[in-house]
């Protein structure tokens, strides 16, 4: 990290609410709504964008609900996504899956520069796939060329998409990762929660809407006729106490032509 970044740290560092939170969070005191309110947990938009799926799968009387992570890497993101959705989805007596996708081999080679290759190189992020399988519980793990294994997930059995993390890192794979919103609308809540890790430009990893994840949603979106669109969350009031960068990470798929985008859902 740069001197600056150091400096960021160490005044966050010092503040007393991060004190309390670091205790809350180690020891998992209150319950996860109370954690999440706090940010006091590991990896935060995971568990808001669980809530908020089986928040609306629930309100549109769906049974189940599908959540998803693009770049599993060592695993920790996707183990932290199916440990919220066990809390959440038992606490709403919903079912929630989970699904990783990755290429089980590290980052490929960047194709050209609209992967970032200054940011990111081959082989980084590699993942032991038998010891990852052995620590997760409920989760599928799908493994391979994502252009492949969205292709083959479309035509497959699961429940309605209602959250996907982004952090397959360069602009070719998450451009093939958004095929995801091609499939039909059972497979889709209305409004899909986004998260995207790499929109954010921190010390040398500056990003622009001309390569990375963020072409890769400006593509999307001028491709897209009118009945679709990836837009920005704009939070106004989400329950939470702090404010974090991860906020401005979040998006959300609209289809404003789903059977149920206009299914009143209430307060």
């Amino acid at each position: 990290m740069n001197s600056l970044t150091w400096a960021k740290l160490i005044r966050t560092c010092l503040r007393p609410e991060f004190a309390v939170r670091q205790i809350i969070r180690r020891f998992s005191i209150g319950s996860v709504d109370f954690r999440l309110s706090l940010q006091a947990l590991d990896r935060p938009q995971y568990a808001f964008g669980v809530k908020q799926a089986i928040y609306l799968a629930s309100k549109l009387k769906y049974p189940k609900v599908s959540v998803i992570e693009f770049g599993v890497a060592s695993g920790g993101g996707l183990l932290a996504l199916e440990k919220y959705a066990a809390e959440f989805g038992t606490r709403a007596g919903m079912v929630v899956e989970v699904y990783g996708f990755d290429l089980g081999q590290g980052l490929p080679a960047p194709l050209d520069y609209r992967d970032l290759g200054y940011v990111w190189k081959r082989g980084a992020y590699q993942m032991d796939v038998e010891g990852l399988k052995k620590r997760l519980k409920s989760a599928k793990l799908l493994l391979g060329d994502v252009r492949e294994t969205v292709s083959e997930f479309l035509h497959s059995e699961h429940a309605p998409i209602g959250f996907i993390s982004f952090d397959l890192d360069y602009y070719g794979s998450t451009t093939a990762a958004l095929e995801l919103f091609t499939g039909q609308d059972r497979t889709l809540l209305p409004r899909v929660i986004c998260y995207f890790d790499d929109i954010v430009s921190d010390g040398h990893q500056l990003h622009c809407n001309r390569v990375g994840e963020l072409l890769a949603i400006d593509e999307f979106n001028q491709q897209q006729n009118s009945g679709h669109t990836l837009a920005p969350f704009g939070i106004m009031n989400a329950g939470l106490m702090f404010p974090a960068l991860w906020m401005e990470q979040l998006w959300v798929y609209h289809r404003f032509q789903h059977n149920d985008y206009n299914t009143y859902i209430g307060i």
